[in-house]
Formats: C-alpha cells, structure tokens, sequence
C-alpha cells in the first residue's frame, strides 16, 4: 500500500482479503462510524468498498456520500455494511458468510435480511461486536442517549 491509503477494493485486490483481528477492527470501526452518524439523524449513505480505505497504519477512512436513492435509511445503511464486511473477508459481496466469526457472521446475517424493519439498529450491532448482548447495549446506549440530551439541553 506504500505510504497512502487505498480502497478497500483496491487492498482485496492486490492484498487479499482480510482476516482475524483486522477484519474485526475493520468491521467495528466502519459500524462505529454508522453507529454515530445514526445518532446524529444522518442516514442514506452510501457505504462501498470504493468509498472505505485502509490507511498505512490501519485506521480505516470512510467517505461518506449521502445519496438520494442508493440507500433511503438506516435499515439500507447497515445492510450495505454487510455486504462490505463480507466483500472484506472474501473479495467479493456475494461471498459465503460462513468464512466469517460466529459473531461477526450472527450479525451480517442480520443485517441481511429481507426486510428492512428486520435489521438491527446499528448502535445494536457495534454494542454486539464489542461483546455486549443485544439487552444490555439497548440499556447502555439509552443511557448514554438520555445523558447526551440532559448535557447538551
């Protein structure tokens, strides 16, 4: 990758797909960022392997775009992080799920379900990644949510 960063397109290319720890950080980081947009009111974005780049020392940059038709909400959001965690992990969005960690497949799997109003939301899928249940991180992200709005009201 020399000293930019690169697509992750471009680094499954030439690199190969990622795995263990790094797919896990990649995976976290991009749902983090989602998971704060969300709580921000911002959704419909348009989240691909073009418009997220590994840097050199392993930070994952995201482009944000909003888009008009792309992707309409929330639900769209955490379906197209999905598809990009699996195109990470295998070269390709149509690749096998099962390549994946049991927990990191458990939540792919659900963000990939037919109906939209079926998805989790994406604070729910970041609080599972990082090893909460779905229970407690509903209860720990309403907290902090109400704790946000008592500073900032």
């Amino acid at each position: 990758m020399g000293d930019q960063s690169a697509s992750l397109a471009y680094f499954v290319r030439h690199e190969g797909p990622l795995r263990g720890r790094a797919l896990h950080h990649f995976a976290v980081s991009c749902m983090a960022a989602l998971a704060k947009l969300h709580a921000r009111g911002t959704a419909g974005l348009r989240l691909g392997r073009d418009s997220v780049a590994l840097g050199r020392r392993g930070q994952v940059l995201i482009g944000w775009q909003t888009s008009q038709t792309a992707y309409e909400d929330a639900a769209d959001d955490v379906r197209a992080w999905a598809d990009l965690v699996v195109f990470a992990a295998t070269g390709t969005e149509e690749g096998d799920p099962r390549i994946l960690p049991p927990a990191l497949r458990l939540a792919v799997e659900q963000c990939r379900r037919p109906d939209p109003g079926a998805r989790p939301r994406s604070v729910d899928v970041l609080r599972v990644l990082l090893g909460q249940s779905v229970a407690a991180a509903m209860a720990s992200v309403d907290g902090l949510l109400s704790g946000a709005h008592r500073r900032v009201g």
